[in-house]
């Protein structure tokens, strides 16, 4: 079978993650033909010399997701499954605004469509609803088939843009192919804590709230640290004067994000807003306890694995990294929910034959549409 594999409107954050640690799964499997479309963000993270002839590879400089270049690269994209004349396309996330004439296989992973329900959405500026109503209109033109991470995402898609569950698929996510061979390390026994955010900065995210709780934390008889990995001028702009309690360190490629987690305590994520993040299977996998938003994305996810708190509340978060740290109990019993709670989610090679199964499914099913 010969698949196209479009990943080139994925840009930083747990997508990216996926998508290197999904092309260096399919290394190890299969005899299809797989055509990748990417940018230099997939590209500088992945050893092109270590693919093998099944593989070729299209670099294209900028995003379709860019109006900008759109036109252009959308001809391209065109003209290449016209010389290809692939079996599926497989767009790892979307929208990726591109109606592809094969078969398309689309990964969702836009939060606020499936979650309009949130009051953090319902408070959107008519700018950005505007944003996400155009959003939603290319998630239903563009594929014919979707695949999403949690059943309740897959449940709220369908409600969202009136399709046919059986043409959302599931594959949950996990740690990546990076992880395989990580063994975890207990944490340091030291009186600085250091709590782990991997992620890119975005209002979703809710970054901001570490400057409302680090106050509830000064007087405690350890120190906090929070670890970031957010561009310098968001770092500037948002936590200026803020240098001893949080710690940055830029763009991370994802093969170093396991040696984080290592050096760091705890992982902390008080978005408004996911599909899935990788962070949460990840912690899981080294053994770091999660504390996170008390929303419904997180514990779909996360079950009984997981410390959570109103993301809202800076007073409330505070406690609960302080009832964390001066508990050993329940750091223990956290970390051992979370290593059971990794077993319900597909290893990266599981995730990755999943996918490649997907695609024969999907031309299966849309041969017998013809």
């Amino acid at each position: 079978m010969k698949i196209i594999i479009n990943t080139t409107n994925i840009r930083v954050g747990g997508a990216l993650q996926r998508a290197i640690s999904f092309l260096n799964e399919l290394k190890e499997f299969g005899n299809d033909e797989y055509h990748i479309f990417q940018t230099n963000n997939v590209n500088d993270q992945i050893d092109l010399s270590s693919f093998d002839d099944r593989f070729s590879f299209y670099l294209f400089e900028e995003s379709p997701a860019s109006l900008k270049y759109r036109k252009k690269i959308i001809k391209e994209f065109n003209r290449l499954e016209k010389i290809i004349q692939p079996d599926v396309v497989f767009s790892f996330v979307g929208p990726c605004y591109w109606k592809a004439k094969s078969p398309h296989l689309v990964g969702y992973a836009v939060p606020h469509i499936v979650y309009d329900d949130y009051d953090y959405v319902k408070k959107y500026s008519w700018k950005v609803k505007l944003e996400m109503i155009y959003k939603k209109y290319w998630t239903k033109k563009e594929a014919d088939y979707y695949v999403v991470q949690t059943e309740d995402v897959r449940k709220r898609l369908a409600d969202r843009i009136n399709v046919d569950k059986s043409k959302i698929f599931l594959v949950s996510n996990g740690a990546g192919k990076q992880y395989s061979n990580i063994t975890a390390s207990p944490p340091s026994n030291n009186l600085t804590k250091k709590l782990l955010m991997i992620s890119t900065f975005r209002p979703s995210k809710n970054f901001e709230i570490i400057n409302e709780v680090i106050p509830y934390l000064e007087d405690d008889i350890y120190n906090y640290e929070f670890h970031i990995t957010i561009k310098k001028e968001d770092f500037d702009r948002v936590f200026k004067g803020k240098e001893q309690w949080v710690k940055n360190h830029g763009h991370v490629f994802a093969k170093d994000c396991p040696q984080l987690y290592k050096e760091c305590d705890a992982m902390f994520l008080p978005a408004h807003l996911e599909c899935f993040s990788a962070s949460y299977p990840e912690a899981m996998k080294m053994e770091r306890p999660i504390l996170t938003s008390n929303l419904s994305f997180a514990k779909t996810v996360c079950g009984d694995a997981a410390i959570y708190f109103d993301n809202l509340n800076a007073k409330e978060i505070s406690e609960k990294i302080k009832n964390l740290f001066h508990d050993n109990e329940l750091y223990k019993k956290t970390v051992e929910n979370g290593k059971k709670r990794l077993k319900v989610f597909d290893t990266s090679k599981e995730q990755a034959e999943k996918y490649i199964d997907l695609c024969y499914k999907v031309y299966k099913m849309s041969e017998k549409c013809q």
